[in-house]
C-alpha cells in the first residue's frame, strides 16, 4: 500500500520545450499521490506552447514563465525559494517518479536531521533496469564519477548509502538548507551546477542520502556538442570557486597531464573552438571567482559549525 504524499513536500519542475514528456512526468506525480495545487511548473523560455497546455489541461498547476533561457538554475533557484513547505522536489521535466518514491525520501529526511539531500537512483525510462546515475562522487580534477553507471539496477542492493554528488533531474531537497548555502550557483548555465550544488551542501556538513528504494525514470538523452564549453569552462569554474590555492597547487601536476590531453582530443574530433570558447568564458568569470575564494575557504575550514548553525535555524 502507497503511503499518502507527505504534506510537508512541494514538487518544482523545470521545462524547457518538454512538451512531449511533461505529460508523463506530471501523471507520476498525480500516481504519487501530488495535489496538483502543491506542484510549480517553471517555464524556461519555452517555444512549444507548455505554459497554454498546463492552463488546459492542468489548471491548478503554479506556471512560473521566464522569458529568457539562461539554463535550468534560475528555474531551480525560483522553484526552492518560491515554495512553502519544509522540503522541496525538484525535478527535470523528462523525469517520472515512482509512486513511493517522494515518501520513500522523505521519510529518511525527516527522521535524520543530518541529511540535507535525498537522492534516487535514477534509471532509464526505456530501460528500468538499468542505472544511470547512482552512487556519484566528483574526481578531484572535477570530472564525474558514476559507478554504477549502466548496470543493473537489481545488483545496487537495497542500502542506503551516503553519497557525495547527486543529480540534479530529481533531488529532493530541504529548502531552508538549499537556501543557507546558497542555492544552484546560475552562472554555469549547465553542467557541474548540481556537483557544485550538492558540494556545497556536503561542504556545510550535510549528507546526500541515497536510497535505492527510491527509483525516479529519467528520458536521457545523449549531450549536444554545442555544450561541450560549458563542460569544460565549469570544471575550472568549480575548482577556483570551491577549492584553496594549497589544493590547486597539490593537483596541478594531474592537471598539466590532464588538459593538453583534453586539448588534443578535443582537436581531433573537431571540437578545438570549444576549448578556447571555454577558455574565453572562464576568464570573464575570473573577478567574481576571485571575491568567493575567502568565503570558500571559511567554508572548508568551519562546516561543521555552519551546520549547527543551519540546523539551530529549524
Amino acid at each position: 500500500m502507497i503511503e499518502p504524499f507527505p504534506d510537508d513536500v512541494d514538487v518544482a519542475i523545470v521545462a524547457h520545450n518538454n512538451l512531449t514528456s511533461l505529460p508523463s512526468t506530471l501523471t507520476s506525480l498525480a500516481a504519487a499521490g501530488c495535489p496538483a495545487r502543491r506542484v510549480t511548473v517553471v517555464d524556461v523560455a519555452s517555444t512549444d506552447g507548455t505554459a497554454g497546455w498546463l492552463g488546459e489541461h492542468w489548471p491548478q498547476i503554479r506556471v512560473r514563465q521566464l522569458a529568457r533561457n539562461d539554463g535550468p538554475n534560475p528555474g531551480r533557484n525560483i522553484g526552492i525559494t518560491e515554495a512553502t513547505a519544509r522540503y522541496v522536489l525538484l525535478m527535470d521535466a523528462d523525469v517520472t517518479v515512482d509512486p513511493d518514491t517522494v515518501q520513500r525520501l522523505q521519510a529518511a529526511m525527516a527522521a535524520d536531521g543530518r541529511i540535507g539531500i535525498g537522492s534516487p537512483v535514477v534509471v532509464h525510462i526505456d530501460r528500468p533496469d538499468i542505472i544511470q546515475y547512482a552512487g556519484g562522487s566528483i574526481h578531484f580534477i572535477c570530472e564525474a564519477i558514476n559507478p554504477w553507471l549502466g548496470r543493473r539496477l537489481a545488483d545496487r542492493g537495497q542500502a542506503p548509502a551516503d553519497i557525495n554528488a547527486a543529480p540534479a533531474c530529481a533531488l529532493l531537497l530541504d529548502r531552508r538548507i538549499a537556501m543557507d548555502v546558497g542555492l544552484f550557483d546560475e552562472r554555469y548555465f549547465m553542467g557541474k551546477d548540481d556537483g557544485d550544488f550538492t558540494h556545497r551542501v556536503r561542504l556545510a556538513g550535510f549528507l546526500i542520502r541515497e536510497l535505492p528504494a527510491a527509483i525516479v525514470r529519467h528520458r536521457s538523452r545523449p549531450r549536444s556538442t554545442w555544450l561541450f564549453h560549458y563542460q569544460i569552462r565549469n570544471r575550472w569554474h568549480f575548482m577556483l570557486k570551491n577549492y584553496q590555492k594549497r589544493t590547486l597547487l597539490l593537483i596541478l601536476p594531474c592537471l598539466l597531464l590532464h588538459e593538453p590531453v583534453q586539448f588534443l582530443l578535443l582537436v581531433s574530433k573537431g571540437h578545438a573552438r570549444a576549448d578556447f570558447k571555454a577558455v574565453l568564458g572562464l576568464l570573464a568569470m575570473l573577478p567574481a571567482l576571485r571575491s568567493e575564494e575567502h568565503t570558500s575557504e571559511l567554508q572548508s575550514r568551519f562546516g561543521i559549525s555552519y551546520a549547527v548553525f543551519c540546523l539551530k535555524k529549524k
